[in-house]
């Protein structure tokens, strides 16, 4: 496999700078201009702004721009559906300890959803996993704009990372290279590129998170790229039809035939009516077909729900009460897939992030056993009928089908498996100490919570004991 230093070596003859025309090469540039323009897409820059306003003997008629946001919706439904609820951690019990105590130090329920969240507006995430001053694991969220992943040219293996970004006060450009066991920054302050410091890196490269979908290997794909050209036809012909019903409808012009009329008719009058020779009076108006209309956007709402994967009832089209969980589950089923699909590729990624985990904790003498494992559950945001998740659990343990612990797993109410089984053991030893302490008190235990025995003679144990406890 190819490495770095041979990647730079072949492809830049080991020119010291060889990061800058990296970050410039062409397959970069298209990659971080089409994540840009889906970041100014969210932020309301539309196509519509660039219709141009109707120019008539001087006069300017501004034409309407409307702007539907409705893209940034349907992104933050399935980032919501899919970790809106933090993952459960499932496994072996040291391990899922260990990991939890991470999780919460490190905020990792709000990194999971930033990572999953900018995935799917920008196509691609990245994430560097670390030890920060208080000798705590945690993770940094890398602009995608500013990420420059890269793979070899032979296998296509992930062998660098490049982070680089420019200053908007001091217009200086940085540059963070990351190598398998180091982190080197350069800047280009002061007009020439230099070294600023160089430090060990302990967890390895950033995490890139993508989908795999693109043209270009390794990358992805954002479903707001199948979303904005149908927006677009939506704004247009909304915008067309705003102005057609305001000017041509609402605001008819008056047209006289035959001779004009001299005078004037006051403003409030009623009941006036006007006499003309040899003519008429009519308004001319423009009549909309809407009937046309309306089967035009009800046919693009049709495919909006299907392209976005978003079930109708979410975005207000169907009336629904008293579901059953099968029905929920089939509204809900192209959020399903969708869903899915992203859990695959945060899994792979998050396989990556817990190795990084046992790594770091190796550095910090927290080191757990190599037999040990760990898995997630995700918690899809799905409306759910909790009476009969929780029924149909309970008749399983009854079964002897289930434990205590997967009845946790699979709860809707929790996801902190391991804080409630310690709950639930601290409560078990609260109630026997109570038991015992009240046995105690009652006379029916010793003084070491053994049962007291009484031999009345009423059942015969053997020839010479007769015992009821």
């Amino acid at each position: 496999m190819q490495t770095l230093q041979e990647y730079i070596s072949v492809k830049y003859n080991n020119d010291i700078c060889w990061f800058e025309q990296e970050v410039n090469q062409g397959g970069n540039s298209q990659r971080i201009s089409a994540a840009v323009n889906n970041m100014n897409y969210l932020l309301g820059h539309h196509k519509i702004l660039l219709r141009e306003d109707t120019k008539y003997k001087g006069e300017v008629l501004a034409t309407k721009k409307l702007i539907l946001n409705q893209a940034k919706t349907i992104l933050n439904f399935h980032a919501t559906y899919l970790l809106g609820n933090p993952l459960t951690l499932t496994g072996s019990d040291a391990k899922v300890k260990a990991y939890q105590d991470i999780y919460r130090k490190g905020h990792y329920a709000d990194i999971d959803f930033k990572v999953l969240d900018t995935a799917i507006k920008l196509a691609d995430s990245y994430e560097y996993v670390y030890i920060n001053d208080k000798k705590n694991i945690v993770s940094k969220i890398i602009d995608t704009d500013s990420s420059f992943p890269i793979y070899s040219e032979d296998t296509g293996e992930y062998i660098g990372f490049i982070e680089s970004y420019t200053s908007n006060s001091s217009k200086v450009t940085y540059y963070n290279v990351y190598s398998i066991d180091s982190v080197d920054s350069y800047s280009n302050e002061g007009s020439e590129i230099h070294l600023k410091s160089s430090k060990v890196n302990l967890s390895g490269l950033p995490i890139h998170y993508s989908n795999g979908e693109s043209a270009y290997k390794n990358f992805g794909v954002s479903l707001l790229d199948d979303l904005i050209p149908l927006f677009n036809e939506y704004e247009d012909i909304m915008s067309k039809m705003s102005d057609s019903i305001y000017i041509l409808t609402l605001n008819p012009i008056p047209v006289i035939t035959g001779s004009s009329v001299e005078g004037s008719i006051p403003a409030n009058a009623v009941g006036y009516s006007l006499n003309l020779d040899n003519g008429g009076m009519t308004y001319a108006s423009a009549v909309i077909d809407s009937a046309t209309v309306k089967l035009y956007l009800d046919k693009l709402q049709q495919q909006l729900s299907i392209i976005s994967s978003m079930p109708s009832i979410a975005m207000g089209n169907s009336n629904v009460a008293n579901v059953s969980e099968v029905s929920l589950k089939l509204l809900y089923q192209l959020a399903d897939v969708m869903a899915m699909l992203n859990e695959r590729w945060i899994r792979r990624g998050l396989v990556q992030r817990f190795d990084m985990f046992d790594k770091l904790l190796d550095v910090l003498g927290k080191s757990v056993n190599d037999e040990d494992y760990v898995d997630v559950e995700f918690n899809y945001s799905r409306p759910v009928n909790a009476k009969e998740l929780l029924d149909e659990i309970a008749i399983q343990f009854k079964m002897g089908a289930i434990s205590v612990k997967t009845i946790i797993e699979k709860s809707p109410i929790t996801t902190d498996v391991m804080s409630e089984l310690g709950r639930i053991e601290a409560e078990t030893k609260s109630k026997d100490a109570k038991a015992k302490k009240d046995g105690i008190a009652n006379g029916t235990l010793d003084v070491n919570g053994m049962p007291i025995v009484v031999n009345d003679g009423s059942n015969v144990v053997d020839d010479k004991t007769k015992v009821v406890i």
